[in-house]
């Protein structure tokens, strides 16, 4: 018995047509885009801030005050909150009293607000500066840093304000001193140093998310102003 012969019926691809055509396939999937992997989310980096000088003036937990050069600055008011919140209030801000001392701020909105107590009357022209020593605790994006002050003629105005000239925008982790020149402030002139000052209002960050802990706020004299040469290395803040 004869086994069957078969024929095959060449196709158009046989041969070296196949070849080309398997070559093309391979050139095109070359060309097509590779699947990605799904990219984990990144954390927004972190602002970069200049290293900062030695400030001159510090925190001395024995004497419990502010100092330059060892000797205790003269403050018309001083806040610790080593009892609570002492009356400070937030506005798009929650604080709270941290427990060992402390005003922990948290940013609730864009632009979180702390007012020092009301009624104050201080003597302007005896006090040439205000002190903020302060943490931080979650960055944002921008930062503000303005504090403004009111008088029996005039409330809180863009026109009486000034901003830090150290200290300013801590960063995560990072105590510094804020220190507000008001003999010499941004806008406002002499207004402070010839006013009876009624209240004091610190805008932080300029948006919302942020948090900090003030640890001392001072209203102080300090001797040949707000901006004083250089002194010896202040001890670490505990």
């Amino acid at each position: 018995m004869k086994t069957p012969t078969l024929f095959l019926r060449p196709t158009p691809f046989s041969g070296p047509a196949a070849v080309a055509l398997a070559g093309l396939l391979v050139l095109s999937a070359c060309d097509q885009p590779k699947p990605r992997p799904e990219a984990a989310a990144e954390a927004p980096a972190a602002k970069v801030r200049p290293p900062r000088a030695p400030e001159p003036i510090a925190w001395d937990p024995a004497q419990k005050a502010f100092v330059l050069d060892g000797k205790a600055l003269k403050a018309a008011a001083l806040w610790t909150f080593e009892t609570g919140t002492e009356d400070f209030q937030g506005a798009g801000s929650t604080l709270t009293a941290r427990p060992g001392g402390g005003l922990d701020v948290k940013g609730d909105l864009f632009d979180p607000i702390v007012r020092l107590p009301k009624d104050l009357s201080i003597n302007g022209a005896g006090s040439n500066a205000v002190l903020v020593r302060i943490t931080r605790n979650a960055d944002t994006d921008r930062w503000d840093g303005s504090l403004f002050w009111t008088t029996a003629a005039h409330g809180e105005d863009a026109g009486f304000a000034t901003k830090p000239i150290r200290g300013a925008d801590p960063a995560v982790g990072e105590t510094t001193l804020m220190v507000y020149d008001l003999a010499q402030p941004k806008k406002g002139g002499d207004d402070w140093t010839r006013s009876t000052i009624t209240g004091v209002r610190l805008d932080l960050d300029d948006s919302a998310g942020g948090e900090f802990t003030i640890h001392q706020v001072a209203i102080v004299s300090i001797p040949g102003g707000a901006a004083p040469p250089a002194a010896a290395t202040p001890p670490a803040a505990p």
